[in-house]
């Protein structure tokens, strides 16, 4: 590994010069002493960790998607509108991502999962009286001149305002902080403890829209989004403020389960650079490109998968069953490569990651080919794998553990971005063209260009230089 700079942990007096301060509750010893616990405590993290990950299941993508048809409904926005508004929710959560980053570091996860997690449910169950919101608003100013373009106009922005909600908050500050724990709790097993939470989140985000759809045809679309709420407001919140602890060094421990001879000891030990030091490398930029274009195909296939199989001759039955064979996939190369990369450099990891991107984009282009569309498979299977595990393991890796939420935030905002742009740039290319073969290919370009790069994408040697 490179050799990080040393800084000491910051102070709370830090944290309340910036006009931040933890909870009062936040301390290594409430409730109780991690030491106290039999074994290494880092695995009761791995578990509530992932619980917290989980829980951004509304504000992700596949947990949207399953009230989409229920809000134009209930709002009157056509498909197109709709989808406007979760480009603008999207693009404006990615803006506020790396601020959000940078708190994180002052706060730790803990107070930021806890204040994450109870706006979180309450943006949930203000959104189950979304349609009601919008209706008082319009009988407001119904009297203003243009009263329909008043009324698009009115549910335009609530529901910008809703997605922007559900993707900073779920999308990113939650899942930002909660695997960020994790991987501050873990050294040289980082990558097989991000291969079981991988494991684990695709299991429960593959089943949340199942399990979403549930709850709507039993309670309808409000009583789901109001269940949720409340059990993400109360029951995450009680979850992060007991279990939750931001990192081993604090408790008097060190990462792996190894013993630390005394608090203020292992807080030294805590390393990195800052995100002005990490953007200064080259690696830095590589990863973020490449993640960035799987933030675009990730999201722009699943968004199109049923016209791209029609168009290519095939049934929305055929387009819907390969995300089965998908997610196995992923599932088994982001566990494998885990454990691998313990034990290797990440740049193989990293040309896997491209290669797998080029091949999905050749299935598309080629969809009509018997090769077609197990080529997309396969592809996108890899492409899922690697996304995950490379977006947890790089930066910690890289740069240390000092500022991981400057320097994660700061990537998961290309990468939110990417979600949002992916979608529209796919759906241009058939408007334009008539064809998605025309985006496909220009992804194809770019990751071919990006290939070569990767022999740059070494872990830097940084040495001692200000964090300033």
């Amino acid at each position: 590994m490179g050799a990080y700079i040393l800084f000491p942990m910051e102070t709370d007096n830090n944290a309340s010069r910036a006009g931040l301060q933890r909870l009062p509750f936040d301390r290594p010893a409430w409730p109780f002493r991690v030491q106290t616990i039999p074994f290494f405590y880092g695995w009761i993290v791995v578990a509530a960790g992932t619980i917290g990950v989980l829980c951004s299941a509304p504000g992700q993508t596949v947990g949207v998607s399953v009230f989409t048809d229920h809000l134009m409904t209930a709002t009157g926005l056509s498909r197109v509108q709709l989808s406007l508004t979760y480009l603008v929710g999207t693009l404006t959560s990615a803006f506020l991502l790396p601020r959000a980053g940078r708190i994180y570091d002052r706060l730790g996860s803990r107070t930021m999962t806890v204040v994450t997690a109870f706006c979180l449910g309450g943006a949930l169950v203000l959104l189950s009286q979304v349609d009601t919101a919008i209706h008082a608003i319009r009988s407001v100013i119904r009297w203003l001149p243009g009263p329909l373009a008043f009324d698009t106009a009115t549910a335009f922005c609530m529901m910008a305002l809703s997605f922007f909600a559900l993707r900073f908050l779920g999308q990113g500050v939650l899942t930002m902080s909660s695997s960020n724990m994790i991987l501050k709790w873990f050294d040289r097993r980082r990558g097989l403890v991000s291969g079981i939470v991988g494991l684990l989140s695709s299991f429960g985000f593959s089943s949340a829209p199942v399990f979403f759809d549930l709850l709507i045809a039993q309670h309808g679309w409000k009583g789901a989004w109001l269940l949720l709420g409340l059990a993400i407001g109360l029951g995450l919140t009680l979850l992060a403020a007991i279990a939750y602890r931001d990192n081993p060094e604090e408790c008097g421990l060190r990462p792996d389960g190894i013993q630390s001879p005394s608090t203020q000891d292992a807080q030294a030990s805590v390393t990195g650079v800052s995100l002005q030091r990490a953007r200064q490398t080259p690696a830095f930029w590589i990863f973020i490109a490449a993640m960035f274009m799987s933030g675009m195909v990730g999201t722009a296939l699943p968004f199109h998968i049923v016209d791209i199989h029609i168009q290519a001759g095939l049934d929305r039955s055929s387009a819907i069953a390969m995300f089965l064979p998908t997610a196995m996939i992923a599932v088994i190369v982001h566990f494998v490569g885990g454990w691998a990369s313990d034990r290797t450099s990440l740049r193989p990891h990293l040309v896997l990651y491209l290669l797998g991107m080029i091949v999905t984009n050749v299935g598309i282009v080629y969809l009509d080919q018997s090769w077609g569309r197990p080529a997309i498979i396969v592809g996108y299977g890899i492409q899922g794998g690697m996304a995950r595990l490379l977006s947890s393991v790089t930066w910690p890796r890289y740069y240390g553990r000092r500022h991981l939420g400057a320097i994660r935030s700061y990537a998961v905002a290309f990468g939110v971005a990417a979600s949002a742009l992916g979608p529209t740039i796919f759906g241009l290319s058939v408007d334009w063209f008539g064809s998605y073969n025309v985006a496909a290919w220009g992804c194809v370009t770019i990751l071919i260009f990006l290939l070569p790069l990767t022999a740059f994408a070494r872990e830097p040697h940084l040495s001692g230089q200000s964090n300033q």
